[in-house]
């Protein structure tokens, strides 16, 4: 019977050293931390969009003269024919008073080739009243870029800068156009600016687009 109650008592002693009574929490696993559910404040790493734009303006009128004048300086026939007005052409005038009815007109797309042999007839000559009769080539050389008009002395914009015996008519041919008169008011002094010359780009806006519809070239005449 001693026997019996010193095992029981050793049995108590070393259940409550174990924790194994009910009341004792000590040995519960520690609940887990929830997830916040505030928002970061870390910053946005994303790039901010760039505003594109959607389209490129159109050149202006004094630009898109520019580059007809360069392109006449490089005798760049192909460039020069995508300026060519889409519906009027591209008039050549010998002089500063257009001859509607004797000067030449080219569609875009129909310029003459730079080696092109056919002789044109381009007006009648001042004084002589002979027939301009020349190639292209030729034309182009003395009565289109003769002088170095891209760097030209004068510049002026709606308005006519040499004046002769012959009445410049852009403005009465033309008069819903833009024109730009390339001026040198002469090259030998001892002819008094009797030997100015003009080259007058003559532009018309088509859709949006300027376009050289005549180029007059101008100089003094008896």
């Amino acid at each position: 019977m001693w026997r019996l109650l010193s095992i029981l008592a050793v049995i108590m002693v070393l259940g409550g050293c174990l924790g194994l009574g009910g009341n004792d929490n000590s040995l519960s696993p520690m609940p887990s931390a929830s997830p916040t559910s505030e928002p970061s404040t870390e910053p946005s790493l994303a790039p901010t969009p760039i505003p594109s734009s959607s389209s490129t303006p159109a050149p202006t009128a004094e630009e898109t003269a520019k580059a007809i004048m360069n392109a006449l300086k490089q005798q760049d026939t192909e460039k020069l024919s995508s300026y060519i007005h889409p519906e009027k052409g591209l008039l050549f005038s010998p002089y500063g008073h257009i001859e509607e009815d004797t000067a030449l007109t080219f569609k875009a797309g129909e310029l003459p080739a730079w080696d092109d042999p056919k002789l044109y007839k381009w007006g009648s000559y001042d004084g002589s009243g002979e027939p301009i009769s020349l190639t292209f080539h030729d034309y182009f050389k003395k009565f289109v870029y003769d002088q170095n008009f891209a760097e030209a002395k004068e510049f002026g914009r709606n308005e006519i800068l040499g004046q002769g015996n012959t009445l410049v008519n852009v403005g009465d041919i033309y008069p819903d156009s833009t024109y730009f008169d390339y001026h040198f008011s002469g090259f030998d002094p001892e002819l008094s600016g009797m030997d100015w010359e003009s080259l007058i780009l003559v532009l018309e806006k088509h859709n949006g687009a300027w376009y050289v519809c005549a180029i007059v070239h101008s100089q003094w005449t008896i």
